[in-house]
């Protein structure tokens, strides 16, 4: 049960520009290669269940040498062949990243990560928890907090595409919370290595699947059988799930039930009535037209992640009050 591992904290190991810097001078990080050390599972204790998908289980554990906790992530099966290398290869790129949840080990048998805890669990569960607790049923999160959760969510799609990764199943799901008001994207089961391959030096483009993921965040062009993008295809994908999960956020609820059959979904999607903040929502025209600059139908027409963060929507925010917002929303749903 030997695995990689990171020698330290992330924040002793790197140095990063936190949002509001400019998106180039956010994307510039330094990331040795981890070191080799030995880990067991009988190493940690377990707490709790944090959660399952197709393709792995969470559950929340404390190291029993230091007392940390962790979340603890094991794999049951592949979305892909190879798909546990591809991930590993993805925590390996993201190291350092403070938009990107931290992996601290890599366990090869059984192949489980050891990834940092992030106390309030997934926006999703934000949303869930800000109803339970006497929030309007459908109420979403206020714009100043949207803002700041938003900067956030584009700022790790940033630090992957930067280092030649897509996501390919960005959705509140997958961007996890901490009472200390910071939003991290997790979850690279689907997600695919754009230039050379998982460990290669390589920077020649790939075309790679952007069929897996969940059909309710889907793009028109991944409907499509046995559909393939290449680097500026598949960042393109991420931006519309982008846009997808800021309306969710902004709304409370979902856009598509996800109940819907595939091709319900892909009616929808492809030809209906274009994904917009509603008319009669109260917004500002700044987050209308974010949104609206995410799920444009072609893959072209859509902004790209630079872009959004320099867009109206985040650049001009009271920086200050969005981020206490964002706190104040996520420690009252705890």
């Amino acid at each position: 049960m030997a695995c990689s591992v990171f020698p330290a904290l992330p924040h002793q190991m790197f140095q990063f520009h936190r949002l509001g810097a400019a998106p180039h001078q956010m994307m510039r990080k330094k990331a040795p290669a981890p070191a080799e050390h030995g880990v067991l599972l009988l190493d940690f204790d377990w707490i709790g269940d944090l959660g399952a998908g197709g393709f792995a289980s969470v559950i929340k554990v404390r190291h029993r040498r230091s007392g940390a906790v962790f979340a603890l992530k094991m794999s049951c099966g592949e979305a892909y062949p190879g798909m546990e290398d591809e991930e590993a290869e993805v925590l390996r790129r993201a190291a350092g990243s403070p938009y990107v949840v931290a992996c601290h080990a890599l366990l090869r048998v059984p192949a489980a990560c050891v990834l940092e805890f992030m106390d309030a669990g997934c926006l999703r569960s934000v949303l869930r928890r800000r109803r339970a607790r006497g929030r309007e049923a459908g109420s979403g999160i206020p714009e100043p907090a949207l803002a700041e959760a938003a900067a956030h969510c584009a700022a790790g799609l940033a630090q992957l595409h930067s280092l030649g990764v897509a996501h390919l199943d960005v959705k509140p799901e997958n961007f996890l919370a901490s009472s200390r008001g910071e939003v991290k994207i997790a979850d690279f089961n689907t997600s695919r290595i754009l230039y050379g391959g998982s460990g290669s030096g390589e920077r020649r483009p790939l075309a790679v699947p952007i069929t897996a993921g969940t059909r309710c965040y889907f793009s028109p062009e991944r409907f499509v059988p046995g559909a393939l993008a290449g680097p500026s295809g598949a960042m393109a994908a991420d931006v519309w799930g982008l846009g997808v999960t800021v309306l969710e956020l902004f709304l409370g609820r979902f856009v598509f039930s996800p109940k819907l059959s595939d091709a319900a979904l892909e009616l929808l999607i492809c030809h209906g009535r274009p994904l917009r903040v509603p008319e009669e929502a109260e917004a500002s025209a700044e987050l209308r037209d974010f949104v609206a600059s995410c799920l444009q139908r072609e893959p072209a027409r859509r902004a790209k992640v630079p872009q959004l963060l320099a867009h109206p929507f985040l650049a001009r925010r009271d920086v200050e009050a969005s981020r206490r917002a964002l706190r104040v929303i996520i420690v009252e749903t705890l």
